[in-house]
């Protein structure tokens, strides 16, 4: 298992700088792998030809560095379960280039949401069913690139998809590929009622890639120990897990002190195991 940190975590519309951020978590942090949101602001130019130069910045940096690499697709104003066709050509454009992207930075790993009723007059069997094609065809476009796509479990919210285990098993039935897997989301799976253990023993076949904060069981990403989350239950449950462990969560602030804290607890954990 190696653990990484979201770039989300240094969101600042002023001076986010994503090299310097990715040489910053492996040279002075020390950690071993970061996840890339290609959205903008994060990603400067995303979804124009701006971000070409982005890509090939990034790509240097990551040359001169020994971390892994995962790739979290757009979401902000996308819906991959939409019933609107301009909409949808254009959310499925973005996750290809998102899918592209990770190829050409060496990266084999993708994180997609899932998309979200738009309105409750929608039959949700019908959306999750769109949805499932959109996925199967997304998996048809990573298996060309070499890379595997992660839906991630969504918190509990009333218009959300694939927040609960019967509902995630059934998109992977669905879709019926080896390169559609599950990311864990532990704070997300936190909010449904259920442990975040319980959610690993069902899904663990499934699971390729795993986000952690804490929270309380509301939708909120705090560091590790300021929540309810048994990690050390978690991460047992996890077991035999070899791949990212990405820490997300909202840090205005003093983000290195939250990450090195982060990051002791989950060592001391996974030494105690």
């Amino acid at each position: 298992m190696k653990l990484g940190i979201s770039t989300q975590i240094f969101w600042d519309y002023e001076k986010l700088d994503i090299e310097y951020v990715l040489s910053h978590l492996a040279d002075d942090l020390r950690f071993e792998c970061a996840e890339i949101h290609c959205q903008s602001p994060l990603f400067k130019g995303w979804g124009t030809l701006k971000a070409k130069e982005t890509k090939e910045k990034i790509y240097d940096t990551l040359s001169t560095l020994d971390i892994g690499v995962s790739l979290h697709a757009p979401y902000h104003d996308l819906n991959l379960a939409t019933l609107n066709l301009g909409v949808r050509k254009e959310v499925m454009h973005q996750i290809s280039e998102c899918i592209e992207t990770a190829n050409y930075l060496n990266s084999n790993i993708v994180v997609v949401h899932p998309g979200h009723l738009a309105s409750r007059k929608y039959l949700k069997d019908r959306i999750l069913n769109i949805m499932a094609k959109n996925f199967k065809r997304l998996a048809e476009i990573s298996e060309d690139f070499g890379v595997q796509l992660c839906m991630e479990n969504i918190s509990s919210k009333p218009t959300a998809l694939c927040v609960h285990i019967k509902e995630i098993l059934y998109i992977c039935n669905l879709v019926d590929s080896d390169h559609f897997k599950i990311c864990l989301d532990a704070a997300h799976a936190n909010t449904t009622g259920l442990s975040p253990d319980h959610f690993a023993e069902e899904l663990k076949d499934y699971v390729a890639h795993v986000h952690i904060s804490d929270n309380t069981g509301v939708d909120d990403h705090l560091p590790i120990g300021l929540g309810n989350i048994d990690f050390k239950k978690f991460i047992h449950a996890l077991n035999p897990y070899d791949g990212y462990m990405i820490i997300e969560g909202w840090m205005p602030r003093n983000q290195d002190y939250f990450l090195r804290w982060d990051k002791k607890q989950i060592d001391d954990i996974v030494m105690s195991i």
